[in-house]
């Protein structure tokens, strides 16, 4: 299953990356978002919801907790194993998510499978190519139902231009981190290397490397891929 893309493999498959982002996942955003969700996509409890990449499942169980029939596939076995161990706390009446390991320029469902698809927490641009990404954005059409929505929740890309901060430094629960962070191919790209310190000194080094977009340009690559972009949202 792994490409040649070793970066997000590396990261997404270590505990660091769940500390680092601690304090941007909490319950009360999640909770916030996946209102959101709910609200745009027009979710019926019979829908079959695909969440792509889950993660560690934050979405995907709140879904559950609500009655909602979802599937959550990521390509990291670390963060994977965390959803489902979170899972097995489910209320018994609750629906339990399917966990499923796969890439996302690959799905592995059939044709006309889901009534949704969200991609959240800017999951969206890690391929190695812009060809690679809109390969994603294929996969996303493919799956879904005749009339199905997808919704993509993405860092917009003039802002992280205007607000970049070059050097950000940052304490997460005893992990110390150093984010160094530049633009590349021609402000489409962010190049972001995380330097990490623990209590114990040990130090480990991670690359963060998504492609970037606004509204508009995330409108056109779904059009390639034959969606037409309903709306654009942003705060």
């Amino acid at each position: 299953m792994k490409t040649k893309n070793d970066w997000c493999f590396r990261f997404f498959n270590s505990p660091d990356y769940l500390t680092i982002y601690k304090d941007m996942t909490g319950p009360a955003r999640t909770q916030t978002e996946l209102q959101f969700c709910k609200s745009v996509l027009r979710w019926k409890r019979k829908d079959r919801i695909l969440d792509a990449p889950c993660g560690a499942g934050r979405h995907s169980l709140q879904a559950a907790l609500r009655g909602y029939n979802i599937t959550g596939l990521d390509f990291s076995t670390y963060l994977l194993h965390t959803a489902q161990e979170k899972s097995m706390r489910l209320p018994n009446q609750s629906p339990r998510p399917l966990w499923v390991r796969g890439l996302l320029q690959n799905l592995p469902f059939a044709t006309h499978t889901f009534d949704s698809v969200i991609c959240m927490s800017s999951s969206f641009g890690y391929g190695d190519t812009e060809e690679e990404n809109l390969r994603v954005m294929n996969e996303f059409a493919r799956v879904l139902k005749p009339g199905g929505r997808v919704l993509i929740d993405l860092m917009n890309r003039h802002f992280i231009i205007s607000h970049l901060h070059p050097v950000f430094t940052s304490l997460q629960q005893g992990l110390y981190v150093r984010e160094e962070r530049m633009l590349t191919d021609n402000e489409h790209r962010l190049h972001n290397r995380i330097s990490v310190e623990d209590q114990q000194g040990n130090k480990r080094t991670y690359l963060y490397n998504p492609w970037l977009y606004n509204g508009w340009e995330l409108a056109l690559l779904a059009n390639q891929a034959g969606l037409q972009a309903e709306n654009i949202y942003g705060n």
